[in-house]
């Protein structure tokens, strides 16, 4: 992996983490905004990362 896809990756599972810990203060609008954000980041990262590996094989 590339370094930029490994700091995306940490910075998505901070944002899951947010997620928790904001959700189990009551704050469950910016829970859900920092889990569907977290999870659109990696779900970004990890197609960027696999876009080519098709081709190559």
């Amino acid at each position: 992996m590339k370094q930029t896809t490994v700091i995306v990756t940490i910075v998505a599972l901070v944002l899951m983490f947010i997620s928790i810990a904001s959700w189990i203060f009551k704050q469950e609008g910016f829970s859900l905004v920092c889990a569907n954000l977290g999870t659109v980041i990696l779900l970004i990262a990890y197609l960027w990362d696999n876009r080519r590996k098709d081709e190559i094989d």
